[in-house]
């Protein structure tokens, strides 16, 4: 998975799928406070084992109750077969 956490950065994106199965990147402009809640709440889910999809929308209700206008730009690319709802990149299970 990348993140691309800066302006515009959807655009062209489809073009790093052959790298990494998932792209999540922003489709215009995002402001910098807009840029920092994103990335707060998303790396949280991330890493209390939460799915990046549910990461991507936890980070996305972050920004709209924020009242942040930015809240629609981030999305995601994937190759077919991968689905964010499943892919979870840590495991915090304590055997």
């Amino acid at each position: 998975m990348l993140v691309m956490n800066a302006c515009d950065t959807l655009d062209g994106a489809e073009t790093i799928l052959p790298a990494v199965p998932i792209v999540i990147a922003m489709a215009e402009p995002i402001g910098d406070v807009a840029a920092t809640v994103f990335a707060t709440q998303f790396y949280a889910a991330i890493a209390s084992a939460q799915s990046v999809g549910s990461a991507l929308r936890q980070a996305k209700v972050r920004m709209r109750s924020a009242s942040l206008e930015d809240a629609k730009l981030p999305e995601h690319l994937a190759r077919d077969g991968q689905d964010i709802d499943k892919l979870v990149l840590v495991n915090n299970r304590i055997d």
